[in-house]
C-alpha cells in the first residue's frame, strides 16, 4: 500500500472514531492527526515527533507486540493499521 492510501485510510479511522464519538474535532487538526493521537493515548505512548508515517506507525506496532504479546519481529505500517480498521469497523 502506498503512503497515499495509507493516510486516506488513517483518515476514515479518524471519521469512525469521530462517529463513535471516541474524539472530537479540533480546530485545524486533520482526522488523521487525531486518530494517530488517538492510538497513541490508548496505548499511553508519546507520538513521536516530526516521524515519517512508516516510523510512526511501527512504533504502533511494537505497541501491539509488547501489549498483545505476539511472537513477530516487527508489523508493518500496513498490519498496523489493517488491525486498527478492523477492530473499529472501518471499511
Amino acid at each position: 500500500m502506498n503512503e497515499r492510501n495509507c493516510l486516506q485510510k488513517i483518515r476514515n479511522l479518524g471519521v469512525r472514531l469521530h462517529e463513535l464519538e471516541l474524539t472530537k474535532p479540533i480546530p485545524g487538526k486533520s482526522y488523521t492527526s487525531m486518530a494517530l493521537d488517538y492510538l497513541f493515548q490508548q496505548h499511553q505512548m508519546e507520538r513521536p515527533a516530526g516521524a515519517p508515517l512508516e516510523h510512526t506507525l511501527q512504533t504502533l506496532g511494537k505497541a501491539l507486540m509488547d501489549k498483545h504479546q505476539l511472537k513477530f519481529q516487527r508489523l508493518d505500517a500496513n498490519s498496523v493499521i489493517d488491525y486498527f480498521c478492523r477492530i473499529y469497523r472501518v471499511h
